[in-house]
């Protein structure tokens, strides 16, 4: 049984809820991914992501360095145990139509795991009929 532990993303960037949405991008940009893990006080309570981006701020056509994380991040936050198998893991992001999920031990943020990461686990994976 393959654990959340063993294909999820250890090194998670994360980003203060009190940043600007043009702090995001240009972390985004040059960490190159779609999310980022927002933080307050330490403590992850939500998630910004492209589409975020997309569907809430870019429409409204908002001044990028004039708006806060905290007002457009995703909340809130659904998060796993590390110790999940990865099926249960892939089954919870089908039901809530995500394709990011915070991995959080006790009130640790200790990883991220995505639909790539899963995909990828697949791939690897010998193939069951």
């Amino acid at each position: 049984m393959v654990k959340v532990k063993d294909v999820m993303i250890k090194e998670v960037i994360t980003i203060d809820e009190g940043e600007s949405v043009a702090k995001a991008c240009e972390i985004m940009g040059e960490k190159h991914i779609g999310s980022l893990i927002v933080l307050r006080q330490g403590k992850p309570i939500g998630i910004f992501t492209e589409r975020d981006l997309l569907s809430k701020i870019i429409p409204k056509r908002l001044k990028l360095d004039e708006v806060k994380i905290k007002d457009y991040m995703s909340t809130p936050l659904t998060v796993i145990s590390s110790e999940f198998d990865l099926k249960e893991a892939a089954r919870i992001m089908s039901q809530l139509k995500i394709r990011r999920l915070p991995v959080i031990e006790g009130e640790k943020l200790v990883g991220i795991l995505t639909s790539a990461d899963i995909i990828h686990a697949l791939a690897k994976a010998p193939l069951e009929f």
